[in-house]
């Protein structure tokens, strides 16, 4: 199935990314600034040597290098920009290179966004209507990714950092700034520590920056480093029509592929890595047993470190003091991990592994090893930091996963990251090198990624760190964040939390998931409620997550009825996205959206009656259907089929009745054929 939609049907103008990428071309426009030495980019570069590479142009993609050379130092500033056939968006990175033969003097406060931006004169420009709107991080919160919008009135400022180093903890680096009936969609690609702001001085006039959020640094001869990617989708008409845009062009042109389509997101089976290999086969034959249509079994923390450290569930044991030491234990597991492989992959299933190579406690074994790969103080228990920046580190590491994988049989690597690396980056800078480690290190982790991927085709990347803070434009061009936040950790969860993180990340992100990991609402209870809630792209949705977890009187039935739910739901999650409601989060609303393929004519409506809600009906205006169609709807719960006309789904809406609280509904359409 092609999982990227044509962005003709929501009518774009190119005109916009057009002309602005032929503006810095031609010269006319440079989209970022620097401080070099005591003067800025904008004093400096009308003296420096320009040159303009010859356009490239594969698969609809065009890219045109341009460098700006200063006499006198050497260095030199290199933009490599991309333009799109068929978006009206640009992207680029940057990269300074020293090609003198001395240190050059400090580069300073690099932002390679640095623009002015306003609607043209033909447009709506109205003060009231000025907004960025933006989603919240991944907080281990009810409220992640939870959107808002923020109005930008004459004289302020939204200032936004991305928080500790990982590029979605704080804020989610990806913005919609709306003037009337014109925007512009923004996106960081910096798995790091980025700063943006914009700010209105005046009411026609709006400063766009964006960049890592330090840098003071002199580069050696023959030094390189590059900056944050950058994105500017433009768009015109209502402001879903910049996000459905923006959905479609990451499908089209970032999301991880296979054979050309967009990876299909996965339903897995977690089991907690620290239980017996006798407890994991005999899960994987219940599978078989019940016939329960899994893509992957998910072996998650506490498969490793020493035979002392067994843990056979999740709060018991010390499986968290051996971080770092990446032995398989014996006592869990005394034939290694490659039988449980084995028969996931004899099962039909795909086997994914978790890992958090990038964290180490002191005193493990390749911190002792190998200490200068490591940053942070030494001290008993402390966590250190593995220095992806470091290649002779970064080459251990890759060596060592990717023997892992191709022995064990790995088909997704999980890949956690359950600290903040700011601190250890600055702290190993020089005066004249801030923010050096940093790059150095996000450099490096893209490496290690892009090396697992060309290492075995068909890799599956799970991107999690402490659930979803390191989602950015670069990631998710190499992975799936398949646990979008931690908040499911929490026993007794509350899954409106979860309709949250949905309705919120949809804007910005297709392809992402969590799942109904324990808590009052585990799966085992059979609660359709809680499984919906966690509804994504992708869903982690356990049977028995820790050793010692009954199977006795277990709904299988209903388990497998809701696995097929959600794989007749999940092409529709690579569609267009419409919130029918607001979320602020509060129990007494009704949150409900709409996922939608005009490819296909089809979508759903996926609708929440929260715990204190007093209301028992509500009708929703469809979004994009054909007036003039016959669409067919099928409930899920009950499996009634119904007829109705586009019109009377768009302009009356369709009505949902739910007499009790909390409770959810999912109706799917289909175009009828004629």
């Amino acid at each position: 199935m092609d999982n990227t939609l044509d962005p003709k049907t929501l009518k774009p103008s190119l005109a916009d990314a057009r002309k602005w990428a032929e503006a810095v071309a031609a010269g006319d426009l440079l989209p970022f600034s620097f401080q070099y030495g005591d003067k800025s980019s904008s004093e400096l570069i009308s003296g420096w040597k320009k040159v303009s590479g010859a356009d490239k142009t594969k698969s609809g993609v065009t890219t045109r290098e341009l460098t700006w050379r200063d006499p006198a130092t050497g260095l030199e500033c290199v933009l490599e920009m991309q333009s799109f056939a068929k978006f009206p968006a640009v992207e680029w990175v940057m990269r300074f290179r020293n090609a003198g033969k001395q240190d050059t003097p400090l580069l300073e406060d690099i932002r390679p966004l640095d623009i002015e931006w306003a609607p043209g004169q033909d447009r709506t420009w109205n003060q009231d209507e000025t907004v960025l709107r933006r989603s919240c991080g991944s907080m281990h919160k009810a409220t992640d990714f939870r959107y808002q919008v923020d109005p930008l009135p004459a004289g302020t400022t939204i200032a936004m950092v991305a928080g500790g180093g990982r590029s979605s903890n704080n804020w989610l680096p990806f913005f919609n700034l709306q003037s009337g009936k014109a925007g512009v969609m923004v996106g960081i690609g910096w798995s790091g520590q980025w700063a943006t702001e914009f700010a209105r001085p005046t009411d026609d006039r709006i400063r766009i920056r964006a960049g890592q959020e330090l840098t003071r640094l002199t580069l050696h001869p023959g030094e390189e480093i590059r900056t944050p990617r950058i994105l500017l989708l433009f768009w015109n008409g209502e402001p879903l029509t910049g996000h459905n845009l923006l959905r479609r062009f990451l499908l089209a042109h970032h999301v991880p592929k296979v054979g050309g389509q967009p990876i299909e997101a996965p339903v897995c089976a977690a089991t907690w890595g620290g239980m017996e290999s006798e407890h994991h086969l005999q899960q994987i034959k219940d599978i078989c047993r019940h016939r329960l249509p899994y893509d992957y079994y998910w072996i998650d923390a506490g498969w490793y470190g020493p035979e002392g450290s067994f843990s056979p569930d999740v709060y018991t044991g010390e499986w968290a003091k051996y971080v770092g030491h990446w032995n398989i234990n014996s006592r869990a597991h005394p034939n290694g991990l490659k039988p449980l492989a084995d028969a996931a992959h004899e099962a039909g299933l795909k086997f994914l592994l978790w890992f958090e190579p990038e964290r180490a406690l002191c005193g493990t074994p390749w911190t002792e090893e190998h200490p200068e790969w490591f940053l942070g103080e030494r001290q008993p228990g402390a966590n250190l930091l593995f220095n992806l920046g470091d290649p002779d580190a970064r080459h251990f590491l890759t060596e060592f996963i990717s023997n892992f994988i191709r022995d064990v049989g790995i088909d997704c690597y999980r890949q956690d990251f359950n600290f903040e690396p700011l601190p250890y980056w600055r702290a190993a800078d020089a005066p004249d090198r801030q923010g050096m480690t940093e790059i150095r290190y996000v450099e490096g982790h893209y490496q290690f990624w892009d090396d697992l991927l060309r290492r075995h085709p068909g890799l599956l990347i799970d991107n999690c760190a402490s659930g979803g803070r390191r989602i950015d434009l670069e990631t998710i061009s190499r992975s799936i964040p398949l646990w979008r936040s931690d908040y499911q950790c929490n026993p007794g969860f509350d899954p409106a939390g979860c309709q949250t993180q949905t309705h919120g990340l949809s804007y910005w992100v297709p392809l992402h998931g969590c799942g109904t990991c324990g808590g009052t609402h585990d799966p085992r209870r059979g609660d359709t409620y809680n499984v919906r809630s966690n509804l994504s792209a992708s869903l982690e949705f356990p049977i028995y997550f820790n050793q010692g977890d009954g199977r006795e009187d277990h709904p299988w039935d209903w388990q497998r009825r809701m696995i097929e739910e959600y794989r007749r739901a999940r092409p529709l999650f690579y569609g267009d996205y419409y919130p029918l409601t607001a979320d602020t989060g509060a129990a007494d609303l009704w949150v409900a959206m709409q996922f939608h393929r005009p490819d296909l004519g089809e979508g759903m409506l996926l609708a929440f009656r929260r715990q204190d809600s007093p209301f028992v009906t509500a009708d929703f205006r469809l979004h994009a259907l054909d007036p003039d169609a016959t669409y067919e709807l099928t409930d899920a719960d009950t499996g009634r089929k119904r007829r109705a006309k586009g019109r009377e789904l768009t302009e009356k809406g369709l009505s949902v009745v739910m007499k009790t609280a909390p409770a959810s509904r999912l109706v799917f359409y289909r175009r009828a054929e004629k």
